[in-house]
């Protein structure tokens, strides 16, 4: 921790609740015996239906750094968490769920990690208390921007940024606010990494993110349904596919950051829109060329490594299945 006060950062910690009584006071115990103290908790409501806002209100009124506001706005997860950031006046911001319960010394590590760069993440543990199936990847995520456009790397309940990065973000209403932070950050080579468990994130079924655990082995059974599987959703979802790479193109050219990485995400936006076959096979050979900055953690097997780079065009489509329970889906963002 630093030595001074002169040289400790004023941290916000945001967090946005909806019906989150049941989980709400354990989560505000473990920031509130974080090791580096917030500087303010900022607790915005959205329209809940049970004692979520008496227990915020309760802390409000226990504690100086706590506010408690209620969302006025359209509600949403996106819009309810933007306008809650926009309240914090830290030089530094840290994305909180109502559910789950940070390691004590989370900002402090954050802090120490963060150096000079816009944003720091960390490794998020999953656990459930009500039987709720969970399994925990311990790899160390791969944080590329490349991969990011797929999939959100960074889970806005790890991320600590600079709260000037929320005037750097173009207008976007496409992508989760999680997912912009991130990928901005990614795209100015301006992000950190800390390789350890910072959250215990609750996994149970009411959760907005919560998926079930899948089968992820390389067996050939597995290999075989997952390459049928993932031919079946890439029909269905090419269309959606294609609108998800326009906008990335979109917010990438919006940013004005000239850096490689950003030249290579803007090559692949554009491949990935590409309705011919020419494009096919340039995408694919540029999957292959960058591999391991797709993946979720770098594949040591050289020939399946290939074969995977070849298969991902394909099998990205996997990341957007939940698009088909969603009747009402018509090619823009949930």
């Amino acid at each position: 921790m630093p030595s001074s006060s002169t040289t400790i950062p004023r941290i916000s910690v945001v967090m946005c609740t909806y019906n989150g009584a049941t989980y709400l006071a354990e989560q505000m115990e473990s920031l509130l015996h974080q090791s580096l103290l917030p500087y303010e908790i900022i607790i915005q409501d959205d329209g809940s239906k049970d004692q979520t806002a008496e227990i915020a209100t309760e802390y409000a009124q226990r504690y100086d750094i706590v506010q408690f506001y209620r969302h006025t706005g359209t509600p949403g997860i996106n819009r309810n968490f933007f306008s809650a950031m926009h309240r914090a006046t830290g030089e530094l911001i840290a994305i909180c769920d109502q559910d789950d319960i940070w390691e004590l010394d989370k900002l402090e590590t954050q802090v120490a990690a963060l150096g000079d760069k816009l944003l720091v993440g960390g490794i998020s543990r999953p656990f459930a208390t009500d039987g709720t199936a969970v399994s925990f990847d311990s790899r160390v995520p791969n944080i590329d921007l490349l991969r990011m456009m797929y999939v959100g790397m960074m889970p806005g309940h790890t991320q600590l940024f600079r709260r000037e990065l929320l005037t750097l973000l173009p207008e976007n209403t496409f992508f989760m606010y999680d997912l912009q932070t991130q990928a901005y950050a990614a795209a100015a080579e301006s992000i950190a990494y800390v390789p350890r468990v910072v959250v215990n994130q609750r996994r149970h079924l009411s959760a907005a993110t919560y998926n079930a655990p899948t089968d992820r082995s390389h067996s050939i059974g597995n290999i075989v349904r997952s390459a049928c599987e993932s031919l079946r959703i890439y029909k269905a979802l090419r269309p959606n596919i294609r609108n998800r790479f326009a906008q990335w193109e979109d917010f990438l050219t919006k940013t004005k950051l000239d850096t490689p990485v950003v030249h290579d995400a803007l090559r692949m936006a554009r491949l990935q829109q590409s309705r011919t076959l020419w494009g096919w096979l340039c995408l694919t050979a540029f999957c292959i060329k960058h591999r391991h900055r797709l993946f979720h953690a770098r594949e040591t097997r050289s020939l399946l490594a290939i074969l995977r780079g070849a298969f991902f065009p394909i099998s990205c489509a996997t990341y957007y299945k939940y698009l088909l329970k969603d009747a009402k889906y018509k090619g823009t963002a949930p």
